[in-house]
């Protein structure tokens, strides 16, 4: 019985939210459109109780999304920008990286990919094979922790110090994914500040026991890192003897699509 409550409140909770969120969205597309608009025009405008326009707004600016000016007004705020430029970024990069990657995999002999930051994790956004062929995921690529993986390590060393530090106190330290994963914030700095040094990431069986990877950073025309490109293969494919050669060819296509995303 109370598992069948539990389900029951959590289905109702569910069905509660949809709904704000789709109001919540209605607002900001709302504000979008016509710019900064004060709550009276806001709550009149989508015909919604004063109550719930004073909670979603309240909500929607405790998160960013929202921003309220000196004179009541609400404007977008830095977060909906922010993830507007991501979006932008990576439809770019997902455009530019097929070809370097489709290179870069006939190169190597091996798999490669192209990842993005999302949250506390690496997604990929393409994939390639030795065999050619180079895919964009469509938004359903793997995700996988920064500070367990090549791509990640490369993601976050290059990001602004303070941002970084904050990235890294946010990961998941409580469990590791092999007997290699990295197991401390101090660790992972030490690892960081390598990759800066030398321009590529290594992770040597740290997500999948039997499996290493080489990855470099891709920038944006300000210079800032958006993504990573990486080739991965089984951990005997990828031995210390092949680093010097292979890292050359990752980073040949990180500065091939940097040059790209400069250049779009």
């Amino acid at each position: 019985m109370v598992r069948e409550h539990e389900k029951g409140v959590s289905a109702s909770r569910r069905a509660v939210a949809v709904p704000s969120l789709r109001k919540a969205t209605l607002i900001l597309d709302l504000v979008g459109r016509r710019g900064k608009l004060p709550f009276s025009a806001i709550q009149r405008t989508l015909d919604l109780p004063k109550s719930t326009t004073h909670q979603l707004l309240k909500a929607l600016t405790d998160v960013g999304a929202l921003q309220v000016q000196s004179d009541g007004g609400f404007i977008l705020g830095s977060k909906v920008c922010e993830l507007g430029a991501l979006g932008s970024q990576q439809r770019v990069i997902d455009r530019v990286s097929l070809g370097p990657l489709d290179l870069l995999a006939g190169q190597s002999c091996l798999p490669c990919e192209i990842t993005t930051f999302e949250g506390r994790h690496a997604v990929v956004l393409a994939s390639a094979s030795p065999q050619g062929g180079a895919r964009s995921t469509g938004g359903d690529g793997r995700r996988w922790p920064l500070h367990r993986t090549a791509a990640g390590k490369a993601l976050m060393a290059f990001l602004d110090e303070a941002e970084r530090q904050r990235l890294i106190a946010d990961l998941d330290w409580a469990t590791r994914a092999t007997p290699q994963s990295i197991a401390s914030m101090d660790a992972l700095n030490r690892e960081l500040e390598l990759v800066r040094q030398r321009g590529w990431a290594f992770d040597d069986r740290e997500i999948l026991e039997d499996t290493a990877c080489i990855a470099a950073p891709i920038f944006d025309g300000r210079n800032r890192v958006v993504a990573a490109v990486a080739s991965i293969g089984k951990a005997e494919q990828i031995t210390p003897d092949r680093h010097d050669g292979l890292s050359a060819l990752v980073r040949g296509a990180a500065e091939a699509v940097t040059q790209a995303i400069r250049n779009a």
